[in-house]
């Protein structure tokens, strides 16, 4: 009986199926060997479009090639789909490359995010909504189902532009290289913690996630639009003190105060005082700020406090707190209750977009996380006037970064320091990180 040759397209569609899934697997092997990556199951998530790598789909990669090298032993199922129905939250299928993959390509963990940069990459202009349902639980309690979903658009003048624009950002991040200068020892611990910890998703740092992308929540995209997809983005903020860039330190300047002060400067004024400062001490600062951001994000006053905000602490019942913070912002009280915190990301994507480009233009890696930016050591005075540049040029009032600075002094040999003694004496705990920044 003849046998029927597969076809041509067939052939190469389970080559880059292989090959998308093999690097996805490598990747997550080398931030973690034993925690897996989540896996979708979902068939609706593999249809041709922007978000779906070229080539891949369910029929050949999931019912294939993933069945194939779990069958011979390449891949193992670190934990099936499972759905919490008492919390209404569920988590993908998780699977792990085994020794025997690693091995078949004598892969060194420590070099390979380097040599994955940009594997997973796919439109960087996205859309995604957040959908939510009203249910209950097995024990009858009134729970909140929350579902994202990628949305399809159509490309104008407007989406080509950003595009380009992340395209020009996505390359010159590329053509550098952001690490964090932990010893090994540190590096699993830090990496355990994430992997059991909601607040992370759940997700070990991935280095080989160098590149960003935006991801608006409407498709007139004027929504969101905040740029996502650095690994520098999922790690505890006090470990960004120890991010470096091609092996040299690097220091840190966010905005501060930034929604308050787009606020007031979409009215012509300036926000001359500490806009969480509302008289109850700086030590209540913080949960003050959060709940500012929530009243911004509500869509009507609400006589119940905002969900998984702690403030019985200051003393202050949640109708209290929230009069003093109207009574603090008279001019943009009507600000409140709107549900504008979206459009407010989508002011503050633009300002970003104009930092980042002009660093990019130069060639010179910057790496944003929201309203702040890292630059290397020795470019913090030039960061401090493109943001103040960025800003006076989006909404024509001056706003002051230069008290903003987030760095964490550290000691610790970069190449632009290079102390060869200290080098030689913790190049073994820290094996991994100079593998993948070796001094010139």
């Amino acid at each position: 009986m003849k046998k029927q040759r597969r076809a041509a397209s067939s052939v190469a569609k389970f080559h880059l199926s292989t090959s998308w899934l093999c690097k996805r697997l490598l990747a997550s092997y080398a931030a973690t060997p034993t925690a897996g990556m989540r896996i979708s199951r979902d068939r609706n998530r593999y249809i041709k479009g922007r978000y779906v790598p070229d080539g891949v789909n369910y029929d050949i990669a999931i019912d294939g090639v993933l069945a194939l090298m779990q069958l011979t032993g390449f891949v193992r199922e670190v934990r099936s789909f499972r759905f919490d129905h008492t919390s209404g939250e569920g988590d993908q299928t998780r699977i792990a490359a085994t020794a025997k993959m690693v091995d078949w390509f004598a892969a060194d963990p420590a070099l390979i995010p380097k040599a994955l940069v940009g594997c997973e990459d796919t439109d960087p202009v996205v859309v995604q909504v957040t959908t939510k349902r009203k249910g209950k639980n097995k024990k009858g309690k009134e729970v909140t189902f929350k579902t994202k979903t990628l949305l399809k658009y159509t490309d104008d003048a407007n989406t080509n532009q950003m595009r380009d624009n992340l395209n020009l950002i996505n390359d010159c991040l590329k053509r550098h290289w952001s690490d964090l200068y932990l010893s090994d020892e540190d590096w699993v611990k830090l990496q355990r913690s994430l992997v059991g910890n909601k607040k992370y998703d759940y997700t070990p740092i991935q280095l080989h996630r160098q590149t960003i992308r935006r991801i608006f929540n409407s498709t007139s995209f004027d929504i969101g639009g905040r740029f996502y997809g650095g690994w520098w983005q999922n790690i505890p903020s006090a470990y960004r003190g120890l991010i470096t860039v091609d092996g040299k330190r690097t220091v840190e300047f966010d905005y501060g105060r930034l929604h308050p002060t787009i606020l007031y400067a979409k009215r012509g004024l300036k926000l001359n005082s500490d806009a969480y400062d509302i008289g109850i001490g700086s030590e209540h600062r913080d949960v003050v700020k959060q709940l500012f951001n929530a009243m911004v994000q509500m869509k009507k006053p609400q006589d119940r406090p905002p969900r998984d905000i702690k403030f019985s602490h200051t003393g202050k019942k949640w109708k209290q707190l929230r009069d003093l913070i109207i009574e603090k912002h008279e001019p943009i009280k009507d600000r409140f209750f709107c549900g504008m915190g979206n459009q407010l990301q989508f002011e503050d994507s633009k300002v970003a977009e104009q930092v980042i480009l002009s660093f990019t233009k130069e060639n010179i890696p910057i790496l944003p996380v929201h309203d702040s930016f890292l630059v290397q050591v020795g470019y913090q005075a030039r960061l401090i006037n493109t943001m103040s540049d960025a800003f006076q040029a989006a909404y024509g009032v001056a706003i002051d970064v230069s008290d903003s600075a987030k760095f964490l002094p550290m000691d610790f040999p970069g190449s632009d320091e290079v102390n060869v003694v200290a080098i030689v004496q913790n190049m073994d705990e820290y094996a991994a990180y100079w593998a993948r920044n070796p001094i010139d």
